[in-house]
Order: structure tokens, then sequence, then C-alpha cells
């Protein structure tokens, strides 16, 4: 058994990302009908096992359902998950270009179940390829 890390994220959407994109984040926080492997973008976080359970998993380690909701210009998330690999990481790196936050902005936070306090996650300023 591992242990869990929460994640919150709350973040404008830019509105130029693509149809593919807007596809997985209907999933992710909407629980839409799930991609097929060749829509999914080409990125290292869709090759995670478990990048499924961002947005949806939940445990009684932290508050024990998952509230999480994207709209066309907005994103707000709060889901636990046991980051086995880099999961989050891999998440923050995709969904960060695809974000129209200012560079530097707060949008959130991944919170261990073991640490005194959460990791702040902070916009990066990635460009859109």
């Amino acid at each position: 058994m591992g242990m869990y890390t929460e994640l919150v994220i709350k973040a404008d959407v830019r509105a130029d990302i693509t149809e593919q994109e807007k596809k997985v984040l209907n999933f992710l926080f909407n629980r839409s009908e799930e991609p097929s492997i060749e829509e999914l973008p080409l990125h290292k976080f869709f090759m995670e096992v478990r990048w499924r359970y961002i947005g949806d998993s939940c445990s009684y380690y932290h508050i024990p359902w998952s509230t999480s909701r994207y709209h066309e210009d907005y994103i707000f998330s709060r889901s636990d998950l046991k980051n086995y690999g880099t999961e989050i990481e891999s998440f923050l790196d995709w969904i960060d270009p695809l974000l129209d936050n200012e560079e530097g902005s707060c949008i959130g936070y991944w919170w261990y179940e073991e640490d005194k306090v959460p990791n702040l996650v902070y916009k990066q300023g990635g460009k859109k390829q």
C-alpha cells in the first residue's frame, strides 16, 4: 500500500487549445468518454500507468471525494492518488502550456500524505507547441 498525494488545481484554460486537448480535459475533469490511444497527445504524461486518476481518484486520507470541473475557460480540480511514478509531475508538465494564467502565478498545490505542508504549483510559462 502506498501513500496518497492530494492535487488541487485552479487555472484558466487558453482559448486556442485543440479538440484533442479538450477531449482529454473533458475526460479527466468531467469524466466524459475516455479518449482512444490514437486520440491521446504525444506526451510522457500519457505513458504513465495511472494518468487516468488525475481529477477523479480519492481516498479517506484526504477529503473522501474528488471535485473536478473543466469548462471552456477554466479548470478546478481536487483529487488524490498514489503518485507511484511521476504522474503528477508529468501532468503538470503537460497542462502548463494549455493554461492562460500569468507566468509565476499560483495555480494550486500537491500535498503528500506525510508532509507537513503542501508544495505550491506555479504557472511555468511553457509555450503551447
